[in-house]
């Protein structure tokens, strides 16, 4: 930091800017309350995992935040804007937990990555030698590189997860927003999908992460938010590195 009685410097950071804010927000699934007033502000560059137990609203918040569901109450506001509004949506990386790709046509790994940059390229323009690299480099930072050629039906579960991952990650989202995208994976592929969620976090990405596996993430996240036992709160890193380790 630069002297504060240096012409030109307060000796003031630069804020960082609020990337992912929820006001207030209230929802319901039938009759059944799930958020209640919720207040949640997140800043680019955060590492957050929201944890608690079923029914806590982890999911919820990450669909609201995807622009899938609309707040009955309150406000909901990602990357500046709307998150149903096709300019901020196009910069939201969304994975919900179990996600497998729709149909059975034979398809390629890599094509089936490549589709992750027909929000930015439009469905009609075919992807130039940049953007298959970019692909590329998505698929290696999940561990699948050696199998970009497979077809993607004839893969594991897991395997097809890692996939589509790649996907969601392969446009340089700035809002990453994953369900659970460490269940049914490999142990040896785990610390490979965190560490790259970290370097997408210090380039400047927002992400949040539900999980039940808090011993997954415990080395990379900067924030905890517990959801479930009353008003939101924040857990410390003892705390929930302790989580992840309770039979």
């Amino acid at each position: 930091m630069c002297d504060a009685s240096e012409p030109g410097c307060s000796g003031e950071r630069t804020p960082v800017p609020v990337t992912l804010e929820l006001r207030g927000v209230r929802f319901a699934y039938a009759s059944e309350p799930i958020l209640d007033g919720v207040d949640l502000s997140l800043s680019a560059g955060q590492f957050v995992v929201l944890a608690g137990p079923n029914g806590s609203g982890k999911s919820t918040i990450l669909r609201l935040c995807a622009g899938l569901l609309a707040p009955q109450a309150g406000r909901v506001v990602v990357l500046g804007g709307s998150p149903t509004d096709p300019a901020v949506r196009r910069r939201i990386g969304y994975v919900p937990q179990g996600l497998r790709p729709p149909g059975t046509v034979p398809v390629s790994v890599r094509e089936v990555v490549g589709a992750g940059l027909v929000p930015t390229r439009g469905l009609f323009r075919p992807l130039g030698r940049a953007e298959w690299s970019r692909v590329d480099v998505a698929l290696d930072a999940v561990g699948m590189a050696r199998l970009a050629a497979e077809c993607l039906f004839e893969l594991s579960g897991a395997e097809q997860q890692r996939a589509m991952l790649a996907r969601a990650l392969v446009g340089d989202p700035q809002s990453i927003l994953l369900d659970e995208p460490t269940t049914g994976i490999d142990q040896r592929f785990r610390p490979v999908i965190a560490d790259e969620l970290r370097a997408r976090a210090d380039r400047g990405a927002t992400v949040v992460v539900v999980t039940h596996d808090p011993e997954d993430f415990h080395h990379v996240v900067d924030r905890i938010v517990l959801l479930g036992e009353g008003p939101i709160r924040e857990l410390g890193h003892e705390e929930f590195h302790a989580a992840g380790r309770s039979p």
